[in-house]
């Protein structure tokens, strides 16, 4: 057997030393990740205790996304480091390594479809290795983990001796499951371990980087080109923000000149209004604003509620409006849909609303290519020295949703092409609340007068004009 040296770069070997019932690490494109879960699982069943009959048993699942990437880069990564040792069985798609006094099973798994996942309920396993964790469905982690120590039985004689499982990981968004249980609600049994930033802010790479000395010359400066920031912070800075992998509908949108730090930002003025952009569906959500003396929209806060019907969100933003601004009057703008009635009774939401003590209006419209266009122009303008639309820090989804996760969906065709309106996904609701907040300031009135849009209004999608102004 052909012997190969490796030497583990310092997270990783943290990483493989880790014997806590689940370890993830988080690195750049390149870093080791992936060699570095499987010597630990080379570790692992080394150290397993052997049988009554002096064997060291063990079996392991190997989990991945969707077959395509389970042959093609984890199969072939098991493969080019175990070479002809590893015996592979393509019909069931098992592997099996013996040395020595080592007989351990590999069970390679993809959760292609719905079934695919309730088949990890069944196995008996030692240890399991999540190839691309942020790639999977929370129940993948869960369902494996509820399966770890059932093999070897204890009639055996002696049981798994060290089970656990291990997980390698990019960098994700911060609202994506991984994220929140790994870094937000981490149970005491839990490990992570971030390797260092490839490329450094300046664009130099990190010396610090790992796993340099296997990669070629200028690998990362090389490759990352031409690349969008999102991918290159995520993929290669180990970044914790929103990937877009579609086309944004607001690339305009720049978080270090639109976006201001909350405590920075002066609190609103009991002498103004408030304007309220708000739209209701699976993630309801509002905005709240205000028009300051400048005359610029500032968007100091939001609120968002997950599966919630219409008539109980109203009375949450009702609440919040108690709560937090007193004394304030306001003007909520929500989708002219708003105005229909439901088939469950005869009232409107607006008419829900308005009982719940608020005070709504519908916008003008909710025709994309105009509300968007209204957006558009409130990114693109610039008042004395400062942009017209300017976001508190603390407004998480909204900055997400304009730094690229409400987007155009990639059409599955051949080429870069997009569809004609933005996808349905968990920031459009925030991002149509937004559209009616700038609408009810005025924003798709101002457009009007161009010819670009009048058609478009004068072409049956324009409701009434608001009469109410912050101006």
């Amino acid at each position: 057997m052909k012997v190969i040296k490796y030497k583990a770069s310092p997270t990783v070997a943290k990483y493989i030393k880790q014997n806590g019932f689940v370890s993830l690490i988080v690195g750049p494109i390149g870093s080791g990740k992936t060699l570095g879960s499987i010597i630990k699982w080379q570790k692992l069943i080394h150290e397993q205790l052997p049988s009554a009959d002096g064997i060291r048993y063990t079996r392991t699942v190997v989990v991945r996304n969707t077959y395509a990437e389970l042959k093609d880069t984890t199969i072939k990564s098991f493969a080019g480091w175990f070479g002809d040792t590893l015996k592979f069985n393509w019909g069931n798609l098992t592997a099996s390594y013996q040395h020595g006094d080592i007989n351990a099973e590999i069970l390679f798994r993809s959760l292609d479809k719905p079934d695919d996942m309730k088949k990890l309920l069944s196995l008996e396993i030692t240890y399991a290795y999540l190839n691309e964790l942020r790639e999977l469905p929370r129940e993948a982690l869960d369902n494996v983990t509820s399966r770890l120590g059932r093999y070897p039985a204890m009639s055996s004689g002696v049981g798994a001796t060290k089970p656990q499982a291990w997980a390698d990981s990019n960098a994700c968004d911060n609202e994506h499951w991984m994220y929140k249980k790994f870094f937000e609600n981490r149970p005491d049994n839990h490990h992570v371990f971030i390797q260092p930033a490839a490329i450094l802010e300046d664009g130099e790479v990190n010396p610090l980087a790992e796993n340099l000395d296997n990669l070629p010359y200028e690998y990362y400066r090389g490759f990352i080109k031409g690349k969008p920031q999102d991918w290159t912070d995520v993929m290669i800075r180990c970044k914790f923000i929103p990937l877009s992998h579609g086309k944004p509908v607001y690339p305009e949108y720049n978080d270090r000149f639109h976006c201001v730090e909350h405590n920075k930002l002066a609190p609103p003025d009991k002498l103004l209004p408030l304007v309220i952009g708000g739209d209701n569906g699976r993630t309801s959500a509002i905005l709240i604003g205000q028009v300051d003396k400048f005359g610029r929209l500032v968007v100091f806060d939001e609120l968002i509620s997950d599966d919630i019907g219409s008539a109980e969100f109203g009375t949450i933003v009702a609440n919040h409006l108690l709560a937090n601004y007193d004394g304030f009057k306001h003007e909520i703008y929500l989708d002219p849909a708003a105005n229909s009635r439901t088939q469950l009774d005869d009232r409107t939401q607006v008419m829900v609303w308005r009982n719940a003590g608020l005070s709504v209006r519908t916008a003008s419209t909710n025709k994309p290519s105009v509300v968007i266009e209204a957006v558009k122009k409130k990114l693109n303008t610039i008042i004395q020295g400062f942009p017209s639309l300017v976001v508190s820090d603390k407004c998480t989804h909204i900055r997400k949703a304009l730094a690229g996760s409400y987007q155009y969906k990639r059409v599955n065709v051949s080429g870069e092409r997009y569809a004609e309106a933005p996808d349905k996904n968990s920031y459009s609701h925030v991002a149509d609340a937004l559209a009616y907040l700038v609408d009810g300031i005025g924003g798709t009135r101002e457009l009007v007068s161009s010819s670009k849009f009048k058609e478009a209004f004068d072409n049956g999608y324009s409701a009434k004009a608001n009469d109410w102004s912050v101006f």
